[in-house]
């Protein structure tokens, strides 16, 4: 039996030891396969796109306006966050974080990778739950 937290860090430490992405190694990405996998699934993360343009329009054909309301449908709003919970910017839905030992796995200033950062005070944290659920 696989260790879901052990799993979850794997996906962190692959995020950071790769160059940033679209499509391949970004915030959103990062959190699709946290939420795949959780569920169990691959079809979330399973994206091609190599521009902000491109995956909005990728969503956009799936019946969704942004990643956040993927998250906001297979996770709920916590109040107190464990690792692999996900944040969601409150002004702007495609930028999100993922919990990780206190901090957030954050895009770089320059956004060429990952780095930890403090957790934002604003916006909501979210835990993915096992199924979409009404």
């Amino acid at each position: 039996m696989k260790n879901l937290h052990n799993e979850i860090m794997n996906i962190i430490q692959t995020a950071i030891d790769s160059p940033y992405q679209f499509g391949t190694n970004d915030c959103n990405i990062i959190v699709l396969r946290l939420i795949d996998l959780i569920n169990g699934t691959t079809t979330l993360s399973d994206r091609q796109y190599t521009s902000v343009k491109e995956g909005i329009a990728g969503l956009n054909k799936e019946g969704w306006n942004h990643t956040g309301e993927i998250v906001e449908a297979y996770c709920k709003p916590v109040q107190h966050v464990i690792d692999g919970d996900i944040w969601l910017d409150p002004d702007n839905p495609l930028i999100m974080a993922v919990v990780v030992s206190g901090r957030v796995l954050g895009v770089t200033a320059n956004h060429d990778g990952f780095e930890l950062q403090p957790k934002p005070t604003k916006g909501t944290y979210y835990r993915v739950r096992k199924h979409i659920d009404g």
